[in-house]
């Protein structure tokens, strides 16, 4: 029996099958001509049987259809042996979407990035399909296959569209397409219940499969889950139909049990809490049964490009020593920030203090037309999050971890190849932990160096500020000095003390005194924290010097090889299923297949539990008892800033009103000039009594005593005569006072 078959161009082995289906296989192939590897779509008897109509629709769809996330056709051809037509289509070497969440590795979904692909082309090839009014109706993980670029570039594409078809928007069809798992519940009613209900099915039966495909792509299973499975069918269609608006999975643990219902993505989903604020919404609105509340393709698309647009800003929360994603739109500035913060983490935007490279974010950050932009993160370079009122540190747990799976002693290839498969997934989910907790340990290292140096520059800016005032206070002195001069020769003169002067210098005194204890409180601080080897660093080192990193022995290396290893013997075991039979050397070899997962995941789980984990606790313990000493200092730094604001406030505040003062003791002066003139040239120097209120209330202007102001008004000959020269001689110095 020969397995090459082939075409005018292109030629295939029956026995390279990438995958089956009701109607016909798809097979790896090769071009004639140049050798390129292409995939073969044949089809069997049962499609022959179809209408020509419905045969030829698959043919044209593909003609029509041209998209970067749709597999590229490349001929349609006839069976050199009279078969039928084939399908020649790029290779999608990465296989199904379906096979990559069938590996060990992706038992509870993909990861964040990939998922975020998977999105983003799942919808882009979609779009293109509505905007060509087609509708694919067979929507599943099997039928999106990933292509690997030439540079290594994944792009996820859409195929088999032998069920697809031409529909508008507003238009309806009967036809019964699909995989029952990811049948609107509609579908499912008639094609798996055979119930004769006369319903019609309109293009957003396509939304119901891109929900269920996203679940399962973020969880790895199936949103919708009666016990048993495909044996329970009127289980699945009463969760499909019964469940209330918004939930998005529900699922049986026992046969007739009841129905766990849920509403939002399990813990054990890999995808972040942020990103699964913005998926949530999204698969509620596309897994609804009533046609009045699912969502429209417009919408669905318009959500997806509002969340593919979003650009994620990495945090690490000290309290909880934990990495958190923000996915934030571009026009989001630093208040949104602050509010995505809390939504995760619940702490107060007023309380949260957010440094990144050393920098204290919120001025740098307010002023940002957009956050996202100007924050470019990695996740092992964050925005370190502190609380100001809280100083407690909590390491999150995860949950406890799947338990590995014990071996039989007898040999049972079905069954061992199964329990291999378990004991990898479990591998990879340490693995995970790990990973994330060692992150956890530099970035906790890192935290403590950052706040160091911000505590440390920030009190050198305030060393920098207290020499400023200083500076200024000695200038304050100089000026009081020069604009009291002119006043105290004028008291002087009349041979009474200054007292408004000396209550102003007083003032000044108890002014300076309130910042020389700031200074002392400031260069304090200095002293401990930033002269010579800083203590906030010291006290760190000295407490955590015992503990091991786990990020700088390597653990994430060690933990990768442990899973390889364990990789390595499930495939041993799946090649021994696939033998079925074996021999006797070939089942000892298998026995210490056995004997090695068990080695492995016990070295493994010892490696979290016993030493990654444990290290970890106790740098969080650590850090609480750090942070509690340098949130102190860093809140006394913000105290002492405060305080030196309010000082230099106050500052300008005495020098205004000292200006203000002299500015109206020389204005008074010049009025007195006026008076004494006009007493001279009408009164012969006295002061008529019809104007003395008038007189009195210019010279109470210019803080005369009571004592003072009687000698100008009485006329004083000699005392007028002098204050006269001195008001003429000192009108540059009235100049000069109002100037200063």
């Amino acid at each position: 029996m020969s397995f090459l078959r082939g075409s005018a161009n292109y030629v295939w082995c029956t026995t390279s099958v990438l995958g089956k289906g009701a109607t016909g296989a798809v097979f790896q192939g090769v071009n004639k001509n140049n050798g390129e590897p292409v995939a073969v779509k044949t089809f069997n008897q049962l499609s022959h049987m179809r209408p020509v109509d419905v045969q030829m629709r698959e043919f044209e769809v593909l003609k029509k259809v041209k998209h970067e996330n749709i597999v590229k056709l490349l001929a349609i051809e006839e069976e050199q042996e009279g078969r039928g037509k084939v399908i020649v289509m790029e290779l999608c070497t990465g296989g199904s979407l379906f096979n990559i969440l069938d590996d060990p590795e992706n038992t509870y979904g993909l990861q964040e990035e990939e998922f975020l692909l998977v999105l983003e082309h799942l919808t882009a090839g979609m779009k293109h399909l509505r905007d060509n009014n087609l509708v694919h109706r067979d929507l599943k993980p099997g039928n999106i296959m990933k292509f690997i670029c030439d540079d290594g570039k994944t792009i996820y594409k859409l195929t088999d569209f032998g069920a697809a078809r031409e529909l508008e928007e507003d238009q309806q069809f009967m036809s019964l397409y699909g995989t029952e798992e990811y049948l609107h519940p509609d579908m499912y009613e008639r094609a798996v219940l055979r119930k004769p209900v006369g319903k019609t099915f309109g293009a957003t039966v396509d939304l119901w499969s891109i929900g269920v495909t996203l679940y399962h792509v973020a969880t790895g299973n199936l949103p919708f889950r009666p016990y048993g499975g495909r044996k329970n069918k009127e289980t699945m269609y009463y969760i499909t139909t019964k469940k209330a608006s918004g939930v998005i999975s529900g699922s049986q643990a026992s046969e007739n049990g009841p129905i766990e219902w849920c509403r939002e993505l399990p813990k054990t989903c890999q995808l972040s809490i942020g990103l699964k604020k913005l998926i949530t919404p999204i698969l509620a609105g596309i897994l609804e049964v009533d046609s009045q509340q699912i969502w429209s393709f417009d919408r669905f698309f318009a959500e997806v490009t509002n969340t593919l647009s979003r650009k994620v800003v990495h945090i690490f929360h000290i309290n909880k020593v934990q990495s958190i994603k923000v996915y934030m739109h571009p026009s989001e500035k630093y208040e949104h920030l602050q509010k995505l913060i809390m939504d995760q983490i619940e702490v107060p935007a007023e309380k949260q203090i957010l440094l990144f490279k050393e920098s204290v974010l919120i001025e740098e950050l307010k002023s940002a037309m957009s956050v996202s932009n100007f924050l470019i993160t990695e996740i092992l370079n964050p925005v370190f999050l502190y609380s100001k009122e809280n100083n407690n540190v909590t390491l999150v747990s995860d949950g406890d971890i799947p338990k590995f799976p014990s071996f039989p002693s007898v040999v049972a290839v079905e069954q061992d190849a199964s329990l291999a498969k378990t004991a990898c997934s479990v591998g990879h989910v340490c693995k995970r932990r790990v990973e994330k907790l060692s992150r956890c340990s530099k970035l906790t290292h890192d935290s403590v160096y950052v706040l160091t140096k911000v505590i440390m520059k920030e009190l050198r800016r305030l060393i920098i500020r207290c020499n400023h005032t200083k500076e200024l206070n000695k200038f304050t002195d100089k000026l009081i000095e020069g604009l009291f001069r002119g006043q105290m020769s004028v008291h002087n003169l009349i041979g009474l003390k200054n007292t408004t002067n000396n209550k102003i210098k007083e003032d000044l005194e108890n002014l300076q005194k309130d910042f020389t204890n700031v200074f002392l409180a400031v260069q304090q601080l200095h002293d401990r924290y930033v002269s010579g080897k800083s203590l906030l660093r010291e006290e760190w080192e000295s407490s955590t010097k015992t503990i091991s990193c786990p990020f700088q022995v390597k653990s994430p290396a060690r933990v990768h090889t442990l899973v390889e290893r364990l990789r390595e013997s499930w495939q041993h075991l799946l090649r021994d299923r696939a033998t079925r039979t074996l021999t006797y050397n070939d089942e000892q070899f298998h026995v210490l297949e056995k004997i090695k997962i068990k080695e492995t995941a016990q070295r493994t789980r010892n490696l979290l539990e016993n030493e990654v984990y444990p290290a970890v606790s106790q740098l969080a313990e650590c850090l609480a008892d750090w942070y509690k000493m340098a949130q102190t200092v860093y809140q006394q730094s913000e105290i002492l800033d405060s305080e030196i604001d309010n000082y230099e406030a106050k500052l300008h505040e005495y020098i205004n009103k000292i200006n203000n003062n002299d500015i109206n003791f020389h204005d008074g002066l010049t009025n007195i000039s006026k008076v004494i003139c006009t007493a001279n040239s009408k009164h012969g120097g006295r002061v008529k009594a019809q104007d003395t209120k008038k007189y009195r209330t210019i010279l109470n202007d210019i803080k005369l005593t009571e004592e003072e102001i009687e000698s100008v008004l009485n006329g004083n000959t000699k005392l007028v005569r002098e204050l006269h020269s001195i008001t003429n001689g000192n009108n540059d110095e009235n100049s000069a006072g109002k100037n200063n």
